[in-house]
């Protein structure tokens, strides 16, 4: 049976810890210092008391929900009488429209849907960011993205796909937070020079310590399965400032996804993308040409939620039995998303290639002659 060997690390500068047996003490090669059983035993209970005040919440545990007022529970319940729940037969997705808009084809699949019901109020969102311009700017927006693509299928820019773009409401659990971060890590700056027949290097090692309060006022993760997390990603950012608190007007014109995404489920995304970005602060602090023996502890100190609903200008386009999608941020028109390639285009191009280069090769060889 293996037994796991424990790993000890210098009270100094965190590197690991070798035991030397001829002078009977644990040593660093990177600081020089040396330490008996003892230190080093104290020191990593010293460590591990600490690691256990920053330790976080686990995957899916969040601090419990405040008290409904009685105004949200009104609110929610006029939510419930003023919208309608239409669901498709062929891909599953639920749709939300007000009174006033009834909804024809799926946003996602392009198939008829059906009417369903009311939406359950616990669905109504807190805030709402409205669209900040039409449909035709947002055709716009895409012929000047895909303009760049020269490989993409005839079909994608015709008028009848084009028509299939639609102004969707996006369910997105927004996180503003208060986070504590450490990082501790060896610090390295080289330099190297010549002086006769010989080149030396100079490593100098530093210990590098940095402690932070990071503060997130808007941290979002979509609460919908049918669209891809890394396109709404990739559309971000989205101006929080300009978010309103929910009013069914906002959803005349307009769809809305009911969101099937619990916001313990995103959670440890947006746990992820914070403490990503708590260490590229912190090492942006820092000026050395390598950091070693890097180590981050971070925790949450308060955590509350909005659920929003974002505006996107959004098309899938179905390929050879395969569905793309595309996305406009509703907000600032930024796009993006994967586009087939036409097999067709690409062969064609590569024969003009081709055949370029052949009438190069004769011509080169004609004017040598």
């Amino acid at each position: 049976m293996a037994i796991d060997a424990k790993q000890f690390h210098c009270p100094n500068c965190y590197a690991d810890l070798k035991f030397d047996p001829a002078v009977q003490r644990f040593t660093c090669e990177y600081c020089r210092s040396s330490f008996s059983e003892a230190e080093v035993t104290d020191f990593m209970r010293r460590y591990m008391e600490q690691e256990q005040q920053y330790s976080d919440l686990e995957e899916g545990q969040l601090p419990p929900e405040p008290e409904m007022s009685e105004e949200e529970r009104r609110d929610r319940e006029s939510f419930n009488e003023e919208t309608q729940l239409y669901s498709c037969p062929s891909c599953g997705a639920e749709i939300i429209s007000d009174g006033n808009t009834a909804a024809a084809f799926c946003y996602y699949c392009h198939n008829p849907v059906i009417l369903k019901g009311r939406v359950d109020g616990r669905y109504r969102p807190s805030m709402v960011l409205p669209f900040e311009f039409d449909k035709d700017m947002a055709v716009q927006h895409f012929h000047s993205w895909a303009k760049s693509k020269w490989f993409i299928p005839k079909d994608l820019i015709s008028a009848a796909q084009i028509d299939k773009l639609t102004g969707l409401y996006v369910p997105f659990w927004v996180a503003r937070s208060s986070t504590s971060s450490r990082m501790e890590a060896i610090g390295e700056n080289r330099r190297s020079w010549t002086s006769g027949n010989y080149r030396y290097t100079e490593t100098k090692r530093y210990r590098v310590v940095r402690e932070a309060t990071i503060n997130y006022e808007g941290v979002p993760a979509d609460g919908s399965q049918k669209i891809d997390d890394l396109l709404m990603e990739s559309i971000e950012p989205f101006d929080y400032t300009r978010a309103r608190p929910f009013n069914m007007a906002y959803l005349s014109g307009f769809y809305a996804d009911k969101y099937d995404v619990e916001k313990e489920q995103v959670f440890p995304r947006i746990k992820q993308r914070m403490f990503t970005n708590n260490g590229t602060m912190l090492d942006s602090t820092t000026n050395y040409m390598a950091l070693t023996a890097r180590r981050q502890l971070d925790r949450i100190d308060t955590l509350s939620w909005d659920y929003m609903m974002l505006p996107v200008w959004f098309m899938t386009f179905d390929y050879k039995g395969k569905l793309w999608e595309y996305a406009v941020n509703g907000q600032s028109g930024k796009a993006a998303g994967e586009l087939p390639v036409s097999k067709g285009k690409l062969a064609a191009f590569c024969i003009l290639i081709a055949s370029l280069i052949i009438l190069a090769v004769f011509l080169g060889g004609y004017f040598l002659t």
